[in-house]
């Protein structure tokens, strides 16, 4: 279920981090087959089966308990499994340019199995794998059970799709069985979840998370109806034109494509008038000592032995920047030496001062990881950046790549004092996070714009519940959902609102306090990443909205001692029926640490209200 796209959103080159991260789990899945193969073959189950007569005698309720431990038995043909086992992702199809326009069809094929579920037998189901990277593991994959696959009216309550995740990154075992719960009890609908020892051909595979998918009787219990549209984001944003990349799981294609497109023009700024435009020519300079200090901020500073260019510097060893760097100020040669550090001038004149509308004065920088803006000898903002910085300075914390593609709106109508008749020049110390980072960004321009930044998003989004949706993701530490890494989710289209709702979905990578692939640690109580969690994150009403919704989830239903029995209890619960892999690495005390301390380390950050790197 993990997923972090370092790229540029239309290449199709493969990161090098998921490279490295796919060769991770497939070592990982390859030594629970080593372990796996040590067990006993065909030992007799721990479980103690709640025998039933048939499918009809279940209720979702039944089928999703929160005492018990499902027992799951598959036979399937030696060979049919292996070619489950076996099959994978292309990762440069995945991510092709054509993703776009829709999903990339998926590579797992169903083959024909037997399924039990606590004595209930289904004789022939659609079996197949499920998963992208981070529940790739050919030894125990997640799986998919179709209970239509030849009878189609086999069903359980309605359900005739069955998720059973691995929990192959999670190894506290709890991560959705307690996260899926926190959403449903805060009112914000997700997925049920319960636990399964999962047997195939007689062997155990362990403790599954045996999640309910993505069907009508979800939206029915969460929004009191089954019709609608839902979409599942993998990997995937509301950038512009991308409004078909979501997959429809059902409802209407062209209703819920349209509101999708309806949302993704409610995020994008229209432009502004400019003031100093992102292609401006200006100079560039890669320091290498300090000896100009900050003369070279200073409007009358002569920058003529500079290297003279376009607005838009920095380097791109992989992909991702190369388009918002101009050919001028690419420095990728200048900066193998260890530079972290880019001076960038950029001048403009103003004529008229009476004619500008000082009241919407915008600063808009894209920017990897950090930097100092300085408007004619004086500093207006600082972003992820120290308080007196050198010239080899470095960023506090990494930037987002994705998120450094995209402009971000800082208001400096506060500064319009600073601007005067004439020549005007913005300088800007851009810093890298590493001397050894893989790439850098910086780009500036100025301009007056009346538009406030996602202020028709409520238009098409349900706001309390998404407030609700994107502070539980930040209070769980989800570093693999939404809002920090635009994946794992579902968009409803609600025909009773005819607005978009947002829930969970692989969400074994929570309670966790920092992402396990981004270099960026802070802030832990909010995640900004996805394009419309971050523009609402830049005004002062979406800051303020968000934290009125992470306090009400402390305040009623984040309940530390509650949560650290459950946890004890599901401990007990679980042990019995893990497999070896699972009872090495089995963590509990993990997730432990992160209950007990989440609330202060929240309080702590927040306590001048919610962060924001404008300063």
């Amino acid at each position: 279920m993990m997923m972090n796209v370092k790229e540029d959103l239309t290449t199709c080159l493969i990161p090098q981090h998921l490279i490295l991260l796919a060769i991770v789990v497939a070592w990982l899945g390859l030594n629970d087959a080593v372990l796996l193969a040590q067990e006993q073959e065909g030992s007799p189950s721990k479980q103690v089966q709640k025998s039933k007569e048939s499918a009809s005698d279940w209720t979702l309720d039944t089928i999703f308990p929160d005492d018990r431990v499902l027992n799951v038995e598959i036979t399937v043909d030696p060979d049919d499994w292996n070619t489950i086992r076996f099959q994978s992702r292309d990762l440069r199809k995945e991510f092709a340019p054509e993703r776009r326009l829709a999903p990339i069809e998926g590579p797992y094929t169903y083959v024909s199995a037997k399924f039990v579920i606590d004595g209930v037998e289904f004789p022939n189901v659609g079996l197949r794998k499920k998963g992208l990277l981070g529940s790739n593991n050919p030894a125990r994959p997640s799986l998919k059970i179709k209970l239509d696959y030849t009878d189609k009216s086999a069903e359980i309550d309605g359900l005739s799709i069955l998720t059973l995740n691995n929990n192959n990154q999670d190894v506290t075992l709890m991560s959705q069985f307690m996260g899926y719960r926190l959403f449903n009890q805060a009112g914000s609908p997700a997925p049920r979840c319960a636990y399964a020892q999962v047997k195939v051909n007689g062997e155990n595979l362990g403790v599954y998370c045996h999640v309910e998918s993505a069907r009508k009787p979800l939206t029915k219990r969460g929004f009191d109806t089954s019709k609608g549209t839902l979409f599942e984001g993998t990997a995937v944003d509301f950038n512009v034109g991308w409004e078909g990349s979501l997959d429809r799981k059902f409802g209407s294609e062209k209703k819920g494509r349209k509101k999708l497109k309806k949302l993704i023009e409610a995020i994008e700024l229209p432009p502004g008038k400019p003031i100093l435009r992102a292609n401006a020519m200006g100079a560039a300079l890669v320091p290498t000592n300090g000896d100009l200090g900050t003369d070279w901020t200073l409007p009358d500073f002569d920058d003529s032995s500079w290297i003279q260019g376009r607005n838009g510097a920095g380097y791109e060893r992989q992909s991702g920047f190369e388009e918002s760097i101009s050919e001028e100020f690419d420095f990728n040669e200048q900066m193998q030496d260890g530079a972290t550090s880019i001076y960038l001038r950029l001048p403009f004149n103003m004529e008229d001062l009476s004619a500008v509308d000082w009241e919407h004065l915008k600063l808009l920088v894209k920017y990897d990881d950090g930097f100092v803006a300085v408007l004619n000898g004086e500093r207006i903002l600082s972003v992820n950046a120290p308080q007196d910085p050198q010239w080899d300075s470095t960023a506090g914390e990494g930037q987002d790549d994705r998120t450094g593609q995209k402009f971000q709106i800082f208001d400096i109508a506060e500064h319009k004092d600073k601007f005067r008749t004439g020549k005007n020049v913005l300088a800007i110390h851009a810093m890298n996070v590493s001397d050894q980072s893989s790439d850098m960004l910086i780009q500036a321009q100025i301009e007056t714009n009346d538009h406030v930044a996602g202020e028709d998003i409520p238009k098409v989004v349900e706001m309390d519940d998404f407030y609700k949706f994107w502070a539980m993701e930040g209070l769980l530490g989800w570093w693999d959902g939404y809002s920090a890494n635009r994946n794992n989710y579902f968009v409803f289209l609600n025909p009773k609102t005819d607005k978009l709702h947002f829930m969970p979905w692989g969400a074994d990578a929570m309670f966790e306090k920092y992402s396990r692939i981004s270099r960026v640690r802070k802030p832990i109580s909010v995640k900004t990443r996805g394009i419309l969690v971050n523009t609402l994150y830049q005004t002062e009403t979406g800051r303020e909205q968000y934290r009125k919704a992470l306090l009400d989830l402390l305040e009623n239903h984040w309940d530390e001692d509650a949560l650290l029995k459950e946890v004890d209890r599901l401990e007990k619960l679980a042990s019995p029926y893990m497999c070896r892999e699972q009872e090495r690495r089995f963590r509990p005390d993990q997730i432990r640490k992160f209950i007990e301390t989440r609330r202060e380390e929240i309080m702590e950050e927040i306590k001048d209200g919610m962060p924001f790197e404008n300063k």
